[in-house]
Parts: C-alpha cells; structure tokens; sequence
C-alpha cells in the first residue's frame, strides 16, 4: 500500500559542504552528506539537482516534484527511505532530495566486488527481492521507468532495495506523468527494453509495466549469467 508521511527539510542539519559525489546521471548528482541532530550524526545520501541549459527551470522543478511525490508515496522493505529534502544548505536553484545512505554501494559494485565469494543461493536471494520490490511497484500502479543494477542499493543488512524514481510514473495519475522529452532522455539502454529505446516502430518513449520487467529479466543475467535460464527450466 501506498505510505503518506511528512516532508522533513534538512536544509539546518546538513553540516558544511557536500561530501563527496558518489554517482551521477542524466538529471543530478548524488553526494555522501552528513545531518546533525540531537541523537547525533548520520550519514546521508543527497540528491543534487544539475541546472540542464537544455531544459526550462519550471520543467526540472517539475521533475523534481513528480520524483518527490512519486517516492514519497513509498514505504516497504525493498525500497531506499526518502527522509525529505534540503534547501538553504544546498547550491541553488533546485532542493535536494536527501534519503537513506546505503552504506554496501550499488548492486553493479557489490556484485563485482564479490563475484568470487557470493554462491547461487545468495544470489537467488537477491533475485527474489528485487523482484518483491517491483511487484511492490506495480501492485501499486508505479512504474519505475529505470531498473538497472546501478538503480539498485545495498543496505546495512545485505539486502537490495531500489532507488532513483526520478522517471517513475504512476499509472492513471496525470500530475505524475513523464513528458515526451524527458522519456526520450539518453539513459542505460543496455537494460531498457526495445520499444523505449526506438527499436520497435510504436515508439512514445514512455516506460511501462512490461518494459520494466524487460530491464528486471536483464538485470538478472547480470546477476547470475546462467541463473535465469536455471531458474525457469
């Protein structure tokens, strides 16, 4: 179900500058911050805005928005927690998004660094749950609109949880839609399915349901080469 909680600004209790810039994509970059609190300091991950000449800043605080709202809406245990944004302590124009920091890195990294360690058991365990957030997903009519192992986080316990909604969707709600440009964006298309990509000739660009599992079946041979073919015999 979806989960409606309060938007917390961290502008306050990000202590001096960003720290340093763990990953980057078509929209922003992530940094490695820290919030100060009176239960003392934790590490954070913050989600900075790029001012794209490309595109109107009335579009990107579009974006911006529809990312919020469409994460905000989610509480489940595969999911990376959103804990609000940050302002006035962040170079402007554009709010940061600030989440839970998971400290194993991403599934790309946490899987190479391992590959000689990790057997098939763990590695169905993976599968499994990445698989139970994206039902998550779709029982609740979002579409992520960009799986792939760099979108995939590992937290404190091991276990992997998706992030980056920056081109969910929710289906049937107009106000969290993606628009043409920002569909037709140049993303990971090693993971992203024919029709979104202009393979196939009814082309819009739009993530959907089945593209989504396209990018997950994909993510699985990444996982385990053989593991799916395994699985499904």
């Amino acid at each position: 179900m979806f989960y409606s909680a309060p938007i917390i600004d961290f502008s306050s209790q990000i202590s001096g500058k960003l720290g340093p810039r763990i990953a980057s994509g078509c929209f922003g970059d992530v940094y490695r911050c820290t919030v100060e609190s009176r239960e003392g300091k934790t590490e954070v991950a913050v989600k900075v805005f790029r001012n794209d000449p490309t595109r109107t800043t009335e579009k990107i605080e579009k974006a911006i928005c529809r990312e919020l709202k469409v994460w905000l809406r989610l509480k489940h245990s595969t999911i990376v927690p959103l804990l609000g944004f940050a302002s006035e302590s962040i170079e402007p124009p554009f709010p940061a998004l600030v989440s839970q920091w998971m400290p194993s890195g991403t599934l790309h990294t946490y899987l190479k660094d391992r590959a000689n360690t990790l057997d098939d058991s763990a590695k169905f365990e993976f599968a499994e749950r990445i698989a139970d957030g994206l039902n998550y997903l779709h029982s609740n009519n979002v579409v992520h609109g960009d799986l792939h192992p760099g979108n995939v986080l590992i937290d404190d316990l091991g276990n992997p949880r998706l992030t980056d909604f920056g081109l969910a969707t929710v289906v049937g709600d107009v106000e969290l839609q993606l628009s043409t440009a920002t569909a037709e964006r140049s993303f990971n298309s090693r993971f992203r399915a024919p029709e979104i990509i202009g393979i196939e000739r009814d082309f819009n660009g739009r993530p959907t349901f089945k593209s989504d599992i396209y990018s997950f079946g994909g993510m699985m041979f990444f996982v385990r080469p053989l593991y799916l073919a395994v699985a499904l015999s």
